[in-house]
């Protein structure tokens, strides 16, 4: 059996729905309402808890060979949730602990960035057979503003559109996670997971407009402008001051990988951004 923590979030979804097809699979969740969700992705089991609860922990990893690891986004407890799944890991024997991380942990400007890298730190330290994955920013995200790309032409963005990324899609993560689940030579590894070539919001801009057949320019949002947005909407504090970091960091260094590692481990080319404008344009049209 495989225990993915976080499983109500989109890249733990996006994980059972792939690797129920390879292994029985334990979600665990944070409400009630996303069992029915993960049931329908696949989901063996579902258990609704507190990854700070040792004991709600200990029981979702009873029977579990593997773990996929992933911390609600922004947690001000990253360390201490890791440190009590990394136990009960270790505790249970399992094969395989495989941590969900991000792309340049080592960025200590960017605090929920640097406490994945004190994670990975632990991790290295319990003798737990780990793979550890260091995803860069999602093609996904896009999704946010999906509405004003479409409708006005607009990619709204908090920090200078200039700025370079690599993306990834989220697809093409949970592919890497079924694969180093379930292929051997992946222990003790650290994989960055970029699916593009370095892009400016510009350039992005510039594919949208050839996927949706309209003009589409990027915008930059003052930060103090989208901390607002974000604080009105009810955003947490120290999610909010860390984001407004990583807005901060992003405006002038942006982050940037290589799809080379991708590349090798799903043994074609990784998803392009051009290709999964396409797919999202095609299954918003299916819906209507």
């Amino acid at each position: 059996m495989i225990l993915v923590t976080g499983a109500g979030g989109k890249t733990g979804r996006a994980l059972v729905k792939v690797l129920s097809k390879i292994e029985s699979v334990c979600a665990f969740a944070h409400h009630d309402q996303d069992i029915p969700t993960l049931k329908s992705l696949g989901a063996d089991r579902v258990i609704v808890g507190d990854m700070r609860d040792e004991f709600a922990i200990d029981n979702a990893m009873q029977g579990a060979r593997n773990v996929y690891h992933i911390c609600p986004n922004m947690s001000p407890d990253e360390v201490k949730i890791g440190k009590v799944v990394i136990t009960s890991g270790r505790e249970a024997g399992v094969e395989h602990f495989v941590y969900h991380s991000v792309l340049h942990p080592q960025t200590e400007k960017m605090n929920h960035h640097w406490q994945k890298l004190r994670v990975e730190e632990m991790i290295f330290e319990t003798g737990l057979p780990f793979t550890i994955l260091q995803p860069a920013p999602y093609m996904q995200n896009l999704l946010a503003g999906w509405k004003s790309i479409v409708e006005d032409g607009v990619l709204r963005i908090p920090y200078s559109v200039d700025s370079k990324f690599s993306f990834v899609d989220l697809e093409d993560v949970a592919e890497v996670a079924s694969t180093i689940l379930t292929e051997p030579n992946h222990i003790n590894a650290i994989y960055e997971l970029a699916g593009t070539l370095p892009l400016s919001h510009v350039d992005v801009a510039e594919i949208l407009s050839r996927v949706l057949n309209r003009d589409v320019h990027a915008e930059k949002e003052e930060i103090e402008d989208a901390a607002q947005r974000l604080r009105v909407q009810g955003l947490n504090e120290y999610a909010l001051e860390n984001l407004v970091d990583m807005f901060k960091y992003y405006d002038q260094w942006g982050l940037t990988g290589n799809p080379n590692i991708l590349r090798w481990i799903l043994k074609r080319e990784p998803t392009s951004l051009e290709i999964f404008a396409d797919r999202i344009v095609n299954e918003h049209n299916a819906k209507h």
